[in-house]
């Protein structure tokens, strides 16, 4: 059986360069900057390149949350770093790496091997992730509790 989904991701600017992205599902409009965190601008604003890693770290998540639930896999906790690689140049700009660094806290030492399996499963289950060009590094760590 196939579907399919669309999601909308309204964005306002004002005169004064106020930025906002909203969508109709949720109250809450989360403030952008309008400008590029490039130009190393203090604006407490997310830019559209943290906006990018975020998407990518949490679709990576979302995904290890789905095939951990699929292989019986619990849990106690989930908490991940993301850093993204730009080079900059006269012409251009571009993401060239991003280093994922998820770790999970399980309570078995028996699902360890399994749960390391998972994370190299999830590159392969998130639609963020398989839409990038981009080499992408993930340094998971387990941690039994």
């Amino acid at each position: 059986m196939e579907t399919s989904a669309e999601y909308q991701v309204d964005l306002k600017c004002n005169a004064n360069q106020n930025a906002s992205v909203s969508t109709v599902i949720f109250s809450d409009d989360i403030e952008v900057s309008s400008y590029s965190c490039l130009k190393n601008l203090n604006d407490d604003a997310w830019s559209a390149e943290h906006l990018f890693l975020a998407a990518v770290e949490s679709s990576y998540m979302t995904a290890f949350f789905s095939t951990a639930k699929h292989k019986g896999i619990k849990f106690k906790s989930f908490k991940s770093t993301a850093r993204a690689t730009i080079l900059l140049s006269d012409e251009f700009s571009e993401i060239t790496d991003i280093v994922l660094k998820p770790i999970v806290i399980i309570e078995k030492s028996s699902t360890v091997n399994k749960t390391l399996k998972i994370f190299t499963l999830c590159k392969e289950h998130s639609l963020v992730i398989k839409a990038l060009k981009v080499r992408l590094h993930i340094f998971p760590s387990v941690i039994l509790a």
